[in-house]
């Protein structure tokens, strides 16, 4: 087995066999489907009950009913209805703010002449109502608004009224894709996640590589190394090695994902089925409809047909590459960082230039969910130290024009990555040679260069 090859292999066996990766790689999925419905969980566990007292002095949206005790209820019956989170009382009185402390009410809204005009109120409240509170009033206060002001002030019919307003909407099609409707935003999402992967993979196992660098080099192990392989050699199987560990742990990841996910889709269809699920001939058939049935029935759904628009061989592949070329490209930049400092707290200086295109491409590629068609996405998924990240959502949205990724295009991002790849690494070796048998010295700009133009 070669130099290199060895060393991989040192530093792929001796990190998969920490407790914490071990740990982290079975406890991953679980942490990360916890989160999410921990996140769920504690929003709907969070519900407050808020009494709004609604102040109408005009008359607009309420109407007061004669009877022995009489009360205000809502002039038009089917608006503000009580919830198990708002609960409405009316009156046909201002009433001062102050008289509100430590009263039944938490909340007040007061309807005015600048209500009417406007549809500006004021909103007073103990306690700050959630955004779903907010949104429940503000969709009463505007409907009945509303009626009032077509009913009173136009003196029209409201039910000719609302026949009459029309809403318009899109249904988007690409010229490329006649036919069908287009889904570009909603696939450039899915594209997204994707990018966050490579984002979050990238730096996880580039700093990695740069804290191995570290240690070793403080530690004086590299001396004992370094006479036996090539600097240049010993930077290239900490790179690869590490890098064949993030790839093990992401697999794991995924098989277990797509386990639970399988499990938890299993349970759902036997929730909605009633437990009539059976099998079959060995198919499992639920309320008379196979699995094939239902994936076909899910195809034809139009909520989430522009899934399968989506060239997933593609996609995946295309992770994989930019993937494993984005993080060769800076776990060789992050190793030269490492190599060229005695501790962590002197790689700030050189983190920013590292780290700033990444940051960056995650910009880039959110700004292409709201603008898929940007000349500047464009560039940047080309340009190969942003490219790993915001090439995912172009090839996600498909062979669009501007809007998607046409196959030159993706060729050349391909390209441009192998070859910057091959400079870095390049690079990366030089300062690497030098750096990693340097101490005791403040390493700077002009030092790196120094190293960068020193002939071999």
């Amino acid at each position: 087995m070669s130099k290199i090859g060895l060393i991989i292999r040192r530093e792929y066996t001796t990190r998969v066999r920490k407790k914490s990766f071990i740990v982290m790689t079975l406890l991953g999925p679980l942490l990360f489907a916890g989160l999410m419905f921990g996140t769920v969980w504690a929003t709907l566990a969070d519900q407050k009950t808020y009494k709004v007292l609604v102040s109408d002095p005009y008359g607009v949206i309420t109407r007061t009913i004669s009877d022995t005790d009489q009360h205000l209820v809502p002039r038009f019956p089917d608006r503000f209805k009580n919830s198990e989170n708002v609960i409405y009382a009316f009156t046909d009185k201002s009433i001062e703010p102050e008289k509100m402390q430590g009263g039944l009410y938490n909340v007040m809204v007061e309807v005015d002449d600048v209500t009417i005009t406007d549809g500006k109120c004021q909103l007073f409240f103990s306690d700050y109502p959630s955004s779903q509170v907010k949104d429940k009033m503000e969709a009463d206060l505007q409907e009945s608004l509303e009626r009032f002001r077509v009913i009173d002030s136009l003196q029209l019919d409201y039910e000719k009224y609302k026949r009459a307003k029309l809403k318009v909407s899109f249904a988007e099609v690409n010229l490329k894709n006649l036919g069908q409707k287009d889904y570009t935003q909603q696939k450039a999402m899915v594209g997204f996640g994707f990018a966050i992967l490579i984002y979050f993979f990238i730096f996880l196992y580039g700093v990695q590589v740069m804290r191995g660098v570290i240690e070793e080099k403080s530690s004086r192990i590299v001396e004992v190394m370094v006479s036996s392989v090539k600097p240049f050699e010993l930077m290239m199987g900490k790179v690869v090695g590490i890098g064949l560990v993030g790839l093990t742990q992401f697999l794991i990841w995924v098989l277990l994902s797509s386990l639970t996910g399988s499990l938890a889709m299993s349970y759902f269809e036997s929730q909605l089925a009633g437990g009539s699920a059976a099998v079959e001939n060995g198919v499992v058939v639920m309320n008379g409809m196979s699995q094939a049935q239902l994936a076909q029935n899910l195809m034809n759904n139009e909520a989430v047909n522009w899934l399968f628009q989506i060239n997933w061989p593609l996609m995946i592949s295309m992770f994989v590459f930019f993937f494993i070329g984005g993080y060769l490209l800076y776990a060789s930049l992050f190793a030269a960082i490492g190599a060229a400092v005695d501790g962590d707290t002197d790689t700030q200086q050189f983190m920013l230039p590292v780290t700033l295109p990444l940051v960056f491409s995650y910009v880039v590629s959110f700004m292409l969910i709201e603008n898929p068609a940007s000349s500047i996405g464009n560039f940047f998924s080309i340009f190969p130290l942003t490219s790993p990240i915001t090439i995912m959502v172009k090839i996600a949205i498909g062979d669009g024009g501007n809007t998607g990724v046409h196959w030159l295009h993706l060729v050349g991002s391909m390209l441009s990555l192998v070859i910057a790849f091959l400079f870095f690494i390049w690079l990366g070796g030089k300062i690497y040679r030098v750096g990693i048998l340097s101490y005791g010295k403040r390493v700077g700009y002009r030092d790196i260069w120094r190293w960068i133009k020193q002939k071999n």
